[in-house]
């Protein structure tokens, strides 16, 4: 699926109105868009190349604020959520609880509101949904490199760290440099398999197993106990539990690909559970994306790190 198309299959969580205006926006746009951003009483935004741009009532756009910006009304985000939810709420309790909403094509609505004890979400004031975009190629740096081992995609929000991971997935599943890997995907949002009631959208290769859920930690878990794979890849690791189960399959022999935020590399060894991660033997590798250091992607050892600074 082209990136003019992924954008477009993404507008059926936005309601009538604001979608006939972004259906209006120039091509170039929608190829290059990462996010749609809805809010209450306030401009229409995307997310293109990383810098914000305002829609016009004429589905034009403009980095500026200026008149004839297109406005969300409380009416369109009501609309949205429940576009975005197939008019069952209740069906989406779980993923609200995190705060958003998986959609179709591996999209995801992250969605702010008033969030009750329950899990359910009313009174919606912003809507944020991101693109899912492939990129084939994307993760040509590392694949070349790749002999087997843990590793650590790092850098900030926004950066293409699971753009990078959907693609080396593919690449070391299809053995594009080398040999052919088992890889379980623990995919907690659906956004690196594009799944969607059952179906996955996005090519993860032909020797890859997908598990989505929302627990990761007991995902791990589960395909290392029974898919038998040479390497796990999950986006994000952020919690203890899920670094132990990191660490026990360090312990069985299976590999670990998995991203991290940070701002600069100091990050690495100042945010806990990287640096245990790091420490831990789990990682021998950490791949920091141009926004960390400039330039392509850099390859760096887990031992060239010393108190939080790469030497």
């Amino acid at each position: 699926m082209e990136n003019n198309e992924r954008f477009e299959s993404a507008l059926y969580g936005v309601n009538r109105r604001i979608r006939s205006v972004l259906e209006q926006i120039p091509a170039v746009v929608k190829g290059s868009a990462e996010e749609i951003r809805l809010r209450c009483g306030l401009p229409v935004a995307l997310t293109v190349s990383g810098e914000t741009v305002f829609v016009l009532e004429n589905g034009q756009t403009s980095f500026c604020i200026t008149r004839d910006l297109l406005k969300a009304e409380k009416s369109d985000l009501e609309e949205s959520f429940k576009l975005l939810c197939k008019s069952s709420v209740y069906a989406h309790t779980e993923e609200l609880k995190n705060g958003f909403i998986m959609m179709e094509n591996g999209h995801r609505a992250g969605v702010c509101g008033t969030l009750t004890e329950n899990g359910s979400m009313h009174d919606i004031s912003s809507i944020n949904i991101r693109i899912a975009r492939e990129i084939f190629g994307a993760a040509n740096d590392i694949a070349r490199e790749y002999r087997g081992g843990g590793l650590l995609i790092a850098g900030p929000p926004g950066s293409g760290k699971t753009t990078v991971l959907r693609d080396l997935i593919r690449q070391l599943s299809d053995g594009r440099y080398g040999k052919i890997y088992r890889i379980a995907v623990i995919d907690s949002r659906g956004e690196l398999s594009g799944s969607f009631e059952g179906k996955s959208e996005n090519d993860l290769g032909a020797n890859s197993d997908v598990l989505v859920t929302s627990d990761k930690a007991a995902g791990i878990e589960i395909a290392v106990r029974t898919m038998f794979p040479d390497i796990v890849a999950f986006d994000e690791i952020g919690t203890e539990a899920e670094l132990r189960r990191v660490s026990e399959s360090f312990c069985a022999g299976v590999s670990i690909i998995t991203t991290a935020h940070i701002g600069c590399i100091a990050d690495l060894m100042r945010r806990r559970v990287t640096a245990a991660l790091i420490k831990s033997g789990a990682v021998s590798e950490i791949a920091l994306l141009p926004e960390i250091h400039g330039g392509t992607i850099k390859l760096i050892g887990t031992k060239e790190l010393s108190c939080g600074m790469a030497v």
